[in-house]
């Protein structure tokens, strides 16, 4: 026999480790899939997934531990132990995760998650994919250990795919696990021996006209089948009427059918109240607001510092923006026009400056141009393009979400800009197919101002800072066209440095950047501070320069008046972030920011933990513990 001969039985241990493998990963991507989708509103993208691996391939591998393969009593109970462990997920997972994130931790608060909510789910699925008898070789146990461990890439494949699916986005976390859990019950119900032994028969014959006993009632005669069909059918009955509603998750049906308020007030003292909440392609898109306090208590309120009259938009984790109302909606005059939403609610300024300070774009005057046509790129609750549209220009939006669209018109004012000025996909494709159009037809309408804010979740879609996109973008923008770039993070940092040289390549050296804060930066800020920056670049010929901030350019707005009156001393020296360009080279980063060289994503990864813990400073526990 050749040395490449293999034998039956060994052809047969392979196919069923395999087996076993694909038996795991089906149930075990419907885990990851529900699991992340609960801890990301909790604990965002990063924070949620830095561990997620070690933590899922420990659980693999538990119930190929001895001291867990010994237990084999339990073997016969295992389908009702994952059954048991799916139905307690939904609330572990809600309870857990807000209990360990209260004690402001982005390391090790998903990590006692993990441990006591996955490991158990992850090991109980493992464990059923196993044989009750021992395994007599050695290969086939480390075949089975294996095809373990390979079960979680293509799990963690197929997770990621559902999680695309829009005709999911209906469908919660719950109504998955518990479904899963019953179903689990049910095969061990149906895998369980109904069988009865004989009855032994009577010695004794019974007396002349006595009637004969039976030995057993009429269910027990019944058929095993039938007795298992009975048993299945109480248990389903009994278990989605009376257990179904109790093991339901705590959060709050998505969507949302009609807005839900919480009429006392949380330990914080703020009054909740969710107008919207959706599953979305970027995950779970939340509208609220802290109500607004009786007159009686509004002065206690801002005595004590409690969040109130302030509305706002997260996706999962991540707070894209949100504006005052009530008595913190103010204008200038009481002659200007204020926002207003959907339904005619009074709105006023931004809480981020940031969106503000992307108007200065309009004040730029060293191009020979007014603007006319501007571009949005990642919408947020619309600030930018709202302005923009009462200042009479054409405006696009591109989103990739169409929920955070919806939301920002229905309770943010976003005007109607036109059903041919709004796509909701991905600004990648979006921009190769235009400059594929330009290249065709010359005659497209370009744009004079192009605003890219795009960040979400402690990081940015790194692909939309590249070379190629943003050379792409400046196909469809006017000679003397304007990027307004947000980015979030450390101005003296190595992120910084690669987007400012990645701009400054493609503009042709003409670009600026400001800081959005209420107040003046030292140098050690920029450096530890996590803020906004704005760079503005042109492609005309002249320096970049702005004109001052008319009251026209204000609509009304106190904070414009702020963020554009004070433009001036917001820029950022740039020499600041040029004097790391050298050790950059050093340190093996690129000069620019390329798709086949892109460190970006990495960089912000590294950053998101801190950024989970700003947005824990930024609201109280109960705005991102209300979902």
């Amino acid at each position: 026999m050749s040395e490449t001969s293999r034998s039956p039985g060994d052809s047969q241990d392979l196919l069923s480790a395999s087996l076993i493998g694909l038996w795991i990963s089906i149930p075990l991507s419907l885990v990851l899939f529900t699991y992340e989708r609960a801890a990301i509103p909790i604990y965002a993208l990063v924070p949620t997934k830095l561990y997620l691996p070690h933590f899922t391939l420990l659980a693999l591998a538990v119930p190929h531990l001895p001291p867990f393969r010994s237990l084999s009593k339990l073997s016969q109970w295992k389908w009702y132990i994952l059954g048991l462990a799916l139905a307690l997920a939904p609330n572990a997972t809600y309870y857990a995760g807000i209990w360990t994130a209260r004690r402001k931790d982005p390391y090790l608060g998903p990590a006692v998650l993990h441990a006591m909510v996955l490991v158990p789910l992850v090991a109980a699925i493992s464990n059923c994919a196993l044989s009750v008898k021992a395994v007599p070789k050695l290969t086939y146990s480390v075949m089975r250990i294996i095809a373990s461990f390979v079960s979680y890439p293509v799990a963690s494949f197929i997770a990621s795919r559902l999680a695309t699916q829009s005709w999911l986005f209906d469908v919660s976390n719950s109504q998955i696990l518990l479904a899963f859990s019953a179903l689990s019950v049910s095969f061990g119900i149906s895998q369980a021996d109904f069988s009865q032994p004989q009855a032994i028969k009577p010695t004794i014959k019974p007396a002349k006209g006595q009637k004969k006993r039976t030995s057993s009632s009429a269910l027990l005669s019944l058929s095993p089948i039938w007795k298992k069909l009975i048993v299945l059918g109480c248990f389903n009955l009994f278990f989605f009427l009376s257990f179904y509603p109790i093991l339901h998750s705590p959060v709050l049906p998505d969507p949302l059918k009609l807005p839900l308020a919480f009429p006392k007030p949380t330990s914080d003292g703020a009054r909740i109240q969710i107008l919207s909440s959706v599953q979305s392609t970027t995950g779970l898109i939340v509208v609220g607001e802290a109500m607004t306090p009786p007159k009686k208590d509004l002065e206690a309120y801002e005595k004590a510092g409690t969040i109130h009259s302030v509305r706002y938009l997260r996706a999962a984790h991540s707070l894209l923006g949100g504006v005052w109302f009530g008595p913190r909606a103010m204008t200038l005059t009481e002659n200007d026009k204020p926002l207003r939403d959907s339904i005619g609610v009074v709105l006023g300024d931004s809480i981020y400056g940031t969106f503000v300070l992307q108007e200065a774009a309009r004040l730029v005057n060293s191009t020979h141009k007014a603007p006319e046509n501007a571009l949005i790129i990642g919408l947020g609750t619309g600030i930018a393009a709202t302005a923009f549209h009462r200042h009479n220009l054409n405006v696009s939006i591109v989103e990739i979400d169409p929920a955070v669209y919806s939301a920002a018109r229905k309770f943010f004012g976003l005007p109607d800009v036109g059903p041919d000025n709004v796509f909701l996909e991905d600004a990648r494709g979006w921009a190769s197919r235009k400059h594929a159009e330009y290249r065709t037809d010359n005659q497209s309408a370009l744009y004079d101002i192009v605003v890219h804010d795009c960040f979400s979740g402690g990081g940015v879609p790194q692909q939309l800072f590249s070379v190629e996109f943003l050379e792409d973008l400046r196909s469809v923008m006017q000679p003397e066209g304007v990027l307004a770039l947000n980015f979030a993070g450390y101005v003296i940092s190595e992120s910084s440095r690669l987007i400012l040289r990645t701009l400054e390549r493609v503009f042709g050296g003409q670009c600026k950047a400001f800081f959005d804060s209420m107040t003046s930066l030292t140098e050690e800020q920029l450096r530890d501070d996590f803020i906004n920056i704005v760079f503005f670049c042109s492609l005309s010929p002249e320096p970049l320069t702005f004109r001052p901030a008319y009251l026209h350019d204000l609509l009304g707005s106190p904070l414009r008046r702020h963020m554009l009156g004070t433009l001036h001393s917001r820029e950022i020296n740039l020499t600041l972030l040029r004097n790391g360009d050298e050790q950059d080279k050093a340190d093996g980063l690129p000069d620019v920011i390329t798709d086949a060289n892109n460190p970006l994503g990495k960089m912000q990864e590294q950053r998101a933990h801190h950024h989970w813990e700003l947005m824990r400073e930024v609201l109280p526990d109960v705005i991102w513990e209300t979902f």
